[in-house]
């Protein structure tokens, strides 16, 4: 009940018992006094009195009508979707975006209880019932912060598929705290993925055409550092030599781009096998000796205390994975720094955890660490080179093979990342899906 009806309603209620009293007052002067003149005015007064309280309920009818007709105006030219429903799920209003979504109107379902098996009969409602029982649609996921608001909501793929909807839900409570029903607020996301999906499409023949003339020139330049095209002064080579690394940083951008590209479109393409976990962590160590002992950083692999078995992975994918974490460590340590790494079984997986002496996160840019092109400003600042889709590109990795990584981090003390890959078969997805970025900045 809006505020100001509340503080009419009152005022109403004292003017009424007022002019109760003054009723009675009345009676009793007229009885005692027996003057009629007095009954009279006494009379007019309370009629006055009651009129008033009167007016102050129909002014405050008024005002509960005026507020609803604002509220029904604001929420009909909301660019979202709106449903309110009961606690028992009969539907209580939809605002016209809501009936666009779903192509059906609200005088139509006034009052109906929606219930799983409604679609049986009633095809056309099928949508709706997904979105308000969002296990019986064809996709759902949990995403958040990257809505028009910072909460967490589901992403639900229905059964139509050009509707794909962001829903955040909120519950209604009466003031004893019981849930009387349930407010859903949607947002067509099917226009967003379209737009990524051109983009991706768009960056993949981009990299695809910069990587053959990058190729070409790095040999070419290959060609001339190593004598082939015979002998050059010393500042001839260095000049070279600056040109073929910068070639390489390319070609490495270019892959990186192509690989992001291809996990969006959920065609990274992973071929999987029984591989000796430890050993594989081992060789991933070995290939980095050298640079770790330029850098004068050590890498320590803790004693494995627990009995690791084989794990069901694509050991390129995962070496990928594995090596854009560990050249971060390298890269962000400065001299005399290190990385442990620790290796143990927590229930059905395997718990990796690499933690560096580095420069650490700032944390208020730690949400954003898993999105594409993010780099952090203090990581910038030290080194100047980089694309930003490492971690990214880790994350969908281990994800796609039914894991998680996550991670810690303290500016200027270090970050330790955790990573967990099953044990068992059945904990890995049986396809490879789009990928999907925890922060957005939007599009």
């Amino acid at each position: 009940m809006p505020e100001n009806f509340e503080k009419f309603a009152l005022r109403a209620r004292r003017r009424f018992f007022i002019s109760t009293g003054f009723s009675i007052l009345a009676l009793l002067a007229a009885g005692f006094f027996k003057s009629i003149f007095l009954s009279i005015a006494l009379f007019f007064f309370v009629l006055l009195l009651l009129a008033s309280g009167f007016w102050e309920i129909i002014k405050a009818t008024k005002s509960v009508y005026r507020e609803r007709e604002e509220r029904l105006s604001i929420l009909a030219s909301l660019s979202d979707g709106i449903i309110q429903y009961s606690a028992d799920k009969k539907i209580i209003f939809m605002n016209p975006k809501a009936e666009e979504y779903f192509g059906v109107k609200q005088k139509d379902i006034a009052d109906l209880k929606i219930v799983p098996d409604l679609w049986d009969d009633k095809p056309i409602y099928r949508a709706l019932v997904e979105i308000i029982y969002p296990e019986l649609a064809p996709f759902t996921l949990a995403r958040g912060g990257e809505s028009f608001s910072s909460e967490k909501g589901i992403e639900i793929h229905t059964s139509r598929p050009e509707l794909r909807l962001f829903v955040l839900s909120k519950e209604i409570k009466n003031t004893s705290g019981e849930v009387t029903g349930h407010v859903k607020i949607m947002r067509d996301i099917s226009h967003d993925a379209l737009i990524s999906k051109i983009k991706s499409e768009f960056v993949s023949v981009a990299a695809h055409q910069l990587r053959t003339p990058l190729a070409a020139l790095k040999w070419t330049l290959r060609l001339f550092i190593d004598g082939d095209m015979g002998p050059l002064e010393p500042k001839q080579l260095e000049f070279l030599n600056r040109g073929f690394e910068t070639a390489e940083r390319m070609i490495k951008l270019v892959n990186d781009l192509l690989d992001a590209a291809r996990i969006e479109e959920g065609r990274f393409g992973y071929e999987f096998i029984e591989i000796d976990y430890l050993d594989f962590i081992a060789k991933l160590i070995k290939n980095y000796e050298l640079v770790s002992k330029e850098k004068k950083i050590s890498i320590n692999l803790f004693p494995v205390k627990d009995l690791i078995p084989t794990i069901y992975a694509d050991r390129d994918r995962l070496l990928l994975a594995f090596s854009n974490i560990i050249e971060n460590a390298l890269r962000y340590t400065n001299a005399a720094g290190k990385v442990d790494i620790d290796i143990s079984l927590e229930k059905d997986y395997v718990k990796t955890v690499i933690s560096d002496t580095g420069v650490g996160i700032p944390k208020e840019e730690q949400k954003r660490v898993f999105s594409k092109f993010f780099r952090a400003s203090n990581a910038i600042r030290l080194e100047t080179e980089g694309t930003g889709l490492g971690l990214f590109i880790v994350r969908n990795i281990i994800r796609r093979h039914g894991g998680e990584v996550t991670f810690v981090s303290k500016e200027g003390k270090g970050t330790a990342f955790t990573i967990l890959l099953p044990i068992k078969r059945e904990l890995i997805p049986m396809r490879e899906g789009r990928a999907v970025e925890e922060y957005s900045e939007g599009i």
